[in-house]
């Protein structure tokens, strides 16, 4: 089981290393992830059903263009196998050390955390409020569950990206991206997410289809 995955404290990111205002901080936490996958090398792999890739979003402007808030976006590692996945993981500082409205992105494939992307127009994106006490807990329990692919889905959907960001006030906000809009889809996910938190840690919640947002902008691409 992933979440059984002996987790190696080589490496970790301590509460004492440099916040994330640094801005050479994915060279930095590369260097580290890259560290920690060479003390595991000979550790026999476990592949995932499919690559992921972990994203470092520092746009703090809600207003936003596209265009600024794809400059704001920075890969911090793709991962395909278990032990990759613990690497970046246990090497990036918990979400509750993020600034205010900085955001990670754990998305399928190489897909980029846009509303507008081609691989994103489609589906919708479930945003929760959960207390910055519980945040950390939940960031690691969505990720898991979503490159373990536990999701109960419907046929036609699939789960493509969980995001956490951080926010001054007491209820940060989590995100999961899926493909399909329908109620139906939506229900499929709040099943998953009742067996992963039965005690109901998110006190709001609500499902946007990405094509209603006011800013919803599609790139055309001509040939």
């Amino acid at each position: 089981m992933i979440d059984n995955y002996n987790k190696s404290d080589e490496g970790e990111y301590s509460v004492e290393n440099e916040p994330l205002k640094n801005g050479n901080y994915v060279i930095q936490t590369n260097n580290t992830i890259q560290q920690s996958l060479s003390v595991n090398e000979e550790a026999k792999l476990a592949p995932l059903a499919t690559k992921w890739t972990f994203w470092l979003d520092s746009q703090k402007n809600k207003f936003s263009s596209k265009e600024d808030y794809e400059a704001g976006l920075e890969i911090i590692s793709t991962v395909e196998t278990v032990q990759e996945f613990w690497s970046v993981f246990n090497n990036i500082p918990a979400p509750n050390r993020l600034a205010n409205r900085v955001s990670y992105h754990l998305m399928r494939q190489n897909r980029k955390p846009l509303w507008e992307d081609r691989e994103n127009e489609n589906g919708g994106i479930y945003t929760y409020r959960c207390s910055r006490t519980k945040t950390n807990t939940a960031w690691q329990e969505l990720c898991l569950a979503a490159i373990g692919e536990q999701f109960s889905v419907i046929d036609g959907d699939d789960i493509v990206g969980i995001s956490i960001q951080s926010r001054e006030a007491q209820l940060d906000i989590i995100q999961i991206w899926n493909m399909n809009p329908s109620e139906e889809a939506q229900k499929a996910i709040d099943k998953t997410i009742l067996q992963l938190f039965p005690d109901n840690i998110f006190p709001v919640k609500f499902y946007k289809a990405n094509s209603s947002h006011v800013n919803f902008e599609v790139k055309n691409n001509q040939q």
